[in-house]
């Protein structure tokens, strides 16, 4: 089992999950083409969480049964389904419970949870329109949480710009740069800066985010 991102589906054991409650769910819900009458149709409480109560209960699996759920709920995010107001509400309780890892985490120590996933479903539970329209996990958004739009939200004329600083995150506007300062500059740092820390952790070697 590997992670080589800190994000949703950066790692097998999201990968492998995906496959188990596509099974179970009876429709291919990663590698998934969308289709807007099939979104439309979807509905998460009569396709997704019933159809695969057994595969979240499941005991023995490595990942947390909250982390199952979660999972299941981004995979229905991703093509638009519907879900009720009191799974949404199960949602918001279910993913506090996990227990997030640091970035570099040996896979006994490991939850399968990053700060960064965490913070994609913080986002998505705020955003998340739930009327068909697709939620797209992968997108740039500005760095500024309580913002957190993306280049699609964006009137006419403007884009998201990245921070001089360390050329990574990215802002809609000087009003969120300046909002958002206060939490990025404790990790804010130029490229070279970046590189030189994480050769310094590896001593030079070959770098996983979890062996």
């Amino acid at each position: 089992m590997g992670r080589w991102g800190e994000r949703f589906f950066e790692g097998d054991n999201d990968l492998d999950e995906a496959s188990m409650i596509s099974e179970d769910a009876g429709i291919e819900l990663y590698n998934y083409e969308i289709d807007e009458r099939e979104s439309n149709d979807f509905s998460f409480s009569g396709k997704g969480l019933e159809a695969t109560r057994e595969h979240l209960n499941m005991a023995g699996s490595l990942s947390p049964k909250e982390l199952r759920l979660v999972l299941l709920a981004v995979l229905a995010m991703r093509v638009g389904a519907t879900i009720q107001p009191i799974h949404m509400d199960l949602l918001r309780d279910a993913y506090t419970k996990i227990d997030v890892s640091p970035k570099y985490s040996w896979v006994l120590s490991d939850s399968g949870f990053r700060a960064p996933m965490k913070e994609q479903f913080e986002i998505a539970l705020a955003r998340y329109k739930n009327d068909g329209t697709p939620h797209n996990f992968d997108a740039v958004r500005c760095e500024n949480k309580e913002c957190a739009k993306e280049r699609t939200d964006l009137a006419e004329g403007q884009a998201l710009k990245k921070c001089g600083r360390c050329q990574e995150v990215v802002y809609c506007c000087k009003e969120c740069q300046a909002q958002g300062w206060a939490r990025h500059k404790k990790v804010c740092m130029t490229p070279e800066k970046r590189a030189e820390k994480e050769k310094k952790r590896n001593g030079g070697g070959f770098m996983s985010l979890n062996v």
